[in-house]
């Protein structure tokens, strides 16, 4: 399960409903005060409840904050009422996009705040099913006696399938609606329970805030580790356990309970019928246990240098990257760091930002991160990008991107202009590497060392600091970058693009025009960079995430990521546009990364790409010691 978006109302500087798109890296950008903490808070407030009065937005109209987030990529059944797994859509609890929309109001116009939470989705509209859900197993029955349901043929005692027969016998026709699923519920209400199980099954959110001050008493250098033992505690395995320990203390209490209370019999019957045992509080086992890293000297960590405590946030998101890489069902998490440059030497903050981007290569990962930093931003992936800015006084959220996903110009000149974007890389860069997106890099640099390490090349090229990359995005955008800001650095240019577009192919076929011995253009031999793997490489990369493909031999021409996902889903061209985006963008990553890795240098060869790939780097490695 993913957050797909986030909507603000009434929250600090968003009066109106404003809506935030989070992908799997999003970076959140724009000028100070602007309004990007805020979205990060507020996405803290609806999964954490740290929120006060002081978030009300001074201009609303009420008191009412409103977070709704909605969440796709959802697993097709869910266990909610019972041991016994339902499907969300079937239910009702999806809305109109098939989408896990949840809605947190926070109401502070009393003395305390007033709290509740609905699931927009939609519902049936047939006036006997309004209340199915908040129905328990003996109401459902009586419901279905009440209008002559036969339930003969079913088990009566789950709860999904008397629903299941009851909703049969009505209407299917359903409208949008809101369902109350928690805050002032009668604790008869079935939606409770259906709430917890659901609550269960959202991603954890981790909020590390890099710019506040740092003392003794900081709690930002343990939450990485606190957060450790959370994710630990939602794996499915551990839950069982835990669910175990719990039973059995429960029963076992409960026993010794109920058998005083029969022994209360022979004092006072009265009073004895008067009581019940309710086991009413459940164990929170994050807080039973505890972690911390410790010097040679048993020096804890929190009462180091603020430098050393952030270099551990650094090395946290290093091995999370490498961790969740390997595992094949990893709880969703969404990481949300703030200004992650704060405090950094220049070095590390590059190293946080690759770290953040390889951890949202992960699976059932996200990371969400604000800056304004120049810096920083040139090394975001486009569609990543979230520009915040102010408009005649209304906040407006605007993507790197547009809906076709090529790049947003009018937005990214914007952004220039306003962070005031320019090239400045350092005097240890030898040259400017340009190519169309993130997942070229990350193949080039898994390229590089399986080519250094099979004695193809005398220098792993890619593993060293020596170059600037710019991510190009577009043809229009290759020659503002390259005409308006570069040309003057005077720095050897090397630029890789993909054979299957006829802008890319022009702009090679004019830079080689030139004739500039220290600009040098290429497009890939075959369609794609994708196309450079073998079937075997991308197979046994699905293999290590737990999913099994089928898939014929790559050729040239082939569309390698359309190729994948028909693999795993057969009718995916039927898909909507964006859903196939979003499947094929994930595809590619996961080609570009993980599949790369499992090249060698025999499945080179057998691709016929050791021409084009010892072509670059050699070029670099020239361009690097002239």
């Amino acid at each position: 399960m993913k957050l797909k978006t986030i909507k603000l109302k009434n929250y600090r500087c968003y009066k109106e409903e404003t809506t935030i798109n989070i992908s799997e890296l999003t970076c959140i950008i724009g000028q100070n005060d602007i309004g990007k903490s805020s979205i990060m808070e507020a996405i803290n407030a609806f999964f954490n409840d740290t929120i006060d009065a002081s978030d009300v937005c001074t201009d609303g109209a009420d008191k009412i904050i409103s977070i709704t987030c909605v969440f796709d990529d959802l697993p097709v059944e869910m266990v909610l009422d019972s041991a016994v797994s339902s499907n969300l859509e079937d239910e009702g609890l999806l809305n109109e996009n098939k989408e896990l929309e949840i809605i947190r109001e926070f109401d502070f116009s009393g003395k305390t705040v007033s709290k509740s939470t609905h699931i927009r989705c939609n519902y049936y509209v047939a006036p006997e099913l309004e209340k199915l859900l908040s129905l328990k197993n003996a109401a459902l029955k009586s419901l279905a006696t009440e209008h002559e349901i036969d339930l003969s043929t079913i088990d009566k005692k789950i709860n999904k399938e008397i629903r299941a027969k009851i909703r049969e016998g009505f209407s299917a026709d359903r409208s949008i609606k809101q369902i109350k699923v928690d805050g002032n519920l009668n604790s008869e209400d079935n939606m409770k329970a259906i709430w917890k199980k659901i609550l269960d099954q959202l991603p954890t959110f981790a909020l590390f805030k890099m710019d506040k001050a740092l003392n003794d008493k900081d709690g930002d250098v343990q939450d990485p580790l606190k957060l450790a033992i959370d994710e630990a505690l939602k794996v499915e395995e551990i839950q069982k356990k835990l669910k175990e320990v719990e039973d059995f203390v429960k029963t076992r209490t409960t026993e010794v309970a109920d058998n005083t209370i029969k022994k209360m019999e022979n004092f006072d019957k009265q009073l004895a019928e008067k009581l019940r045992s309710s086991f009413s509080k459940l164990p929170k086992w994050s807080s039973v246990f505890d972690i911390t890293l410790l010097n040679e000297k048993n020096i804890p960590l929190n009462k180091r240098g603020s430098g050393i405590r952030r270099l551990v946030l650094l090395s946290f998101f290093q091995a999370q990257a490498e961790k969740r890489k390997e595992e094949k069902q990893s709880p969703s998490i969404i990481y949300a760091i703030e200004e992650p440059e704060t405090s950094q030497h220049p070095n590390h903050q590059i190293e946080i930002i690759r770290s953040l981007v390889e951890l949202s290569q992960a699976p059932n990962t996200q990371v969400v991160f604000t800056t304004h930093s120049a810096n920083l931003v040139k090394e975001m992936p486009l569609p990543s990008i979230k520009f915040v800015t102010n408009e005649d006084g209304v906040l407006k959220i605007k993507e790197g991107v547009k809906e076709d996903r090529t790049p947003n110009n009018q937005v990214l000149s914007e952004v220039i202009e306003t962070l005031g974007i320019l090239p400045n890389p350092a005097d240890r860069a030898k040259f400017l590497l340009f190519v169309e997106g993130n997942n070229d890099v990350q193949a080039l640099k898994r390229y590089s060392k399986i080519l250094f390490d099979g004695g193809q090349i005398t220098e792993d090229i890619m593993s060293q600091d020596v170059m600037g990359i710019v991510i190009t995005g577009g043809s229009s955008l290759v020659y503002y970058v390259q005409n308006k800001y570069l040309e003057s650095l005077g720095k050897p240019q090397i630029h890789i693009y993909d054979n299957d577009k006829q802008d890319y192919k022009d702009i090679v076929s004019r830079i080689n025009g030139e004739h500039n011995p220290n600009k040098k253009a290429y497009n890939t031999s075959k369609q794609e960079m994708e196309n450079f793997l073998c079937k075997e490489a991308i197979i046994e990369a699905y293999a290590q995430s737990g999913t099994t493909i089928i898939l014929p031999e790559i050729t040239d021409e082939m569309n390698v990521p359309n190729e994948v996902c028909l693999a795993g889903n057969p009718n995916f061209n039927n898909e909507p546009e964006d859903k196939k985006k979003k499947k094929e963008s994930n595809a590619k990553r996961m080609l570009n990364t993980t599949a790369v890795e499992k090249m060698s240098i025999d499945r080179i060869n057998q691709r016929n790409a050791m021409n084009d790939l010892k072509t670059w780097f050699e070029t670099m490695i020239s361009f690097k010691n002239q």
